[in-house]
């Protein structure tokens, strides 16, 4: 991109580019208020507080601590970005808002490295990601690089252990229900009830993304009690409620998709006709 030779801007670029600034502008505000007046950080250190805690309050804490980390990758990236489209390039793109994640597969604070490792490992060894096999041993190499890239140390390997084995879970549990038996279940039910499946699950795995990478972000310790909290002690009660409420986020996300797909491909219509 350095070495393009006629420069050019897309229609509207600028606009866009100002766009960003400000939101950026406004992101690292909510950084600074974060750091100043919030105590998500430094409260999961303090185990007899957190366990005087409602379950309530601990998912939302542990929830916290993920968007917080969101926002600060935001920032960082989001204003090199912009900075770098100034100077006519097409940097990687800030990473996905961790609450629009609920599939194991889009998990990543680093798109540039992210990228990256797709292209010389995880796509390379896993191909087409259908096979399980491939999958793998390509999910397993991806791993084992981030730990080496991150510092092995205890909290790191059980990062990488439970994040690879979440991401092969999606392949198995998809292939579970591509069976003859359940694909034939499946055909029989309306889109609107397949879809309310679906979404179910993904609010299962929302929670477990969650939960695996506050162990990074905080230590097992307060991992383990949220973990516990939520899935034995406050059965059924406080486990269902969130699980329902995390459902029809899901829902919503994946609604927006659906409308996003639409635009994009009457985007293309248009630019097939033109």
């Amino acid at each position: 991109q350095v070495s393009t030779r006629e420069l050019r801007r897309k229609d509207d670029e600028m606009k866009s580019i100002r766009v960003n600034a400000l939101l950026h502008v406004g992101a690292i505000v909510a950084v600074d208020i974060f750091f100043h007046f919030f105590y998500i950080l430094t409260l999961p250190s303090d185990l007899k507080f957190v366990n005087r805690l409602s379950d309530w309050s601990l998912a939302g804490l542990a929830y916290s601590n993920l968007v917080y980390d969101w926002v600060k990758a935001a920032v960082m990236f989001g204003v090199i970005n912009t900075i770098a489209r100034l100077d006519h390039l097409d940097p990687p793109q800030p990473p996905k808002c961790i609450t629009m994640l609920y599939i194991f597969a889009e998990t990543h604070f680093d798109r540039g490295i992210n990228d990256w490792l797709c292209k010389y490992v995880y796509d390379h060894i896993g191909e087409n990601h259908d096979n399980i096999l491939k999958e793998l041993v390509a999910s397993i190499t991806t791993f084992a690089i981030t730990t080496l890239w991150l510092g092995p140390c205890q909290l790191v390997y059980i990062w990488s252990l439970v994040n690879c084995f979440g991401l092969n879970f999606e392949l198995w549990v998809q292939k579970f229900f591509q069976l003859g038996p359940f694909a034939k279940l499946e055909a029989k039910l309306s889109e609107a009830m397949s879809r309310r499946i679906r979404a179910a699950f993904g609010a299962v795995n929302f929670w477990a993304i969650v939960l695996y990478n506050i162990l990074a972000l905080n230590s097992l310790e307060f991992a383990l009690l949220v973990t516990k909290r939520l899935l034995v002690m406050g059965f059924p009660e406080s486990t269902l409620s969130i699980w329902f409420i995390t459902y029809c986020g899901v829902q919503l996300i994946k609604e927006r998709e659906r409308i996003l797909a639409i635009q994009q491909e009457e985007k293309g219509d248009k630019a097939k006709l033109e």
